[in-house]
């Protein structure tokens, strides 16, 4: 029996155009109807989490900062944190730099970029404040950061994706939340990670999760829960980690999955 249901945000739950749909609604409502858990875990902040979702019928903790956050939408409340060790902040932004990246700084008021970073200003709408341009991020240190977001171009990403696990590997979680973000955290930070602390509150078992995503940064709670679902769009890389690939986010993938996978054990 499946008691927790953990769905990624962008790429998964919400369309292209970044909306709910419909049948993605009634489909999570269902499953809420039949005793499930819902757990949105995103690489967004608090403020993106609490607009997108303020209609879902949400009954748990959510994830938020890719697992460097756990927090009650409806209060605000901020139940667990990791932010990225001091001490690597500058050296982190500077091999960000170096690697040719646009540098995106995020603290609990602000997310803060390099100035001319790519499509900025269309990250968030109101009611979550905009993206703040500065000459340089590093500037900002050492304002607590919850997380570091490198923006690249979408062929060479992974590359260097890969590069950096290897160079910062045991100093900072390092993972891909789309094709041309990526972002350095907490070493022990992963939405996996975030999942298993969820979990443990409630008492769930991880066979008793199942878990939809379609990148990267979702593969720690695929390969965490009893059925690791990836989207039809997700990459390669994705959906070898997966036990079943469902439609894309285009076609309502999620409410397809809920539908194919998780309603029909529920209501035996």
């Amino acid at each position: 029996m499946y008691r927790l249901l953990a769905i990624d945000l962008d790429g998964t739950l919400l369309t292209p155009e970044h909306k709910i749909t419909p049948r993605n609604f009634a489909a999570v409502s269902k499953a809420v109807e039949a005793g499930m858990t819902i757990v949105v875990a995103t690489g967004q902040t608090l403020n993106v989490l609490r607009a997108v979702c303020a209609e879902l019928p949400l009954n748990a903790p959510q994830i938020v900062y890719n697992g460097a956050m756990i927090a009650d939408i409806h209060s605000g409340v901020v139940l667990h944190e990791h932010l990225v060790p001091e001490e690597l902040i500058l050296p982190t932004l500077a091999v960000m730099r170096e690697a040719g990246l646009y540098r995106v700084y995020h603290t609990h008021q602000h997310v803060f970029v390099d100035q001319n970073t790519p499509n900025a200003r269309n990250w968030y709408r109101p009611p979550a404040p905009p993206a703040l341009e500065v000459t340089d991020v590093a500037s900002l240190y050492p304002r607590p950061c919850i997380k570091l977001v490198g923006v690249g171009a979408a062929e060479t990403l992974r590359q260097k994706r890969i590069e950096l696990e290897q160079r910062l590997a045991g100093q900072l979680y390092v993972t891909q939340a789309s094709s041309e973000l990526l972002e350095f955290m907490h070493p022990v930070v992963s939405k996996g990670y975030a999942l298993g602390i969820i979990a443990n509150i409630l008492g769930i078992a991880p066979e008793e999760i199942v878990a939809i995503g379609d990148n990267h940064n979702d593969i720690g709670m695929l390969r965490f829960a009893g059925l690791g679902i990836a989207m039809g769009n997700a990459s390669n890389e994705v959906k070898a980690e997966a036990d079943y690939v469902t439609l894309p986010n285009a076609e309502d993938g999620v409410a397809a999955a809920i539908e194919e996978k998780v309603l029909p054990l529920l209501e035996k």
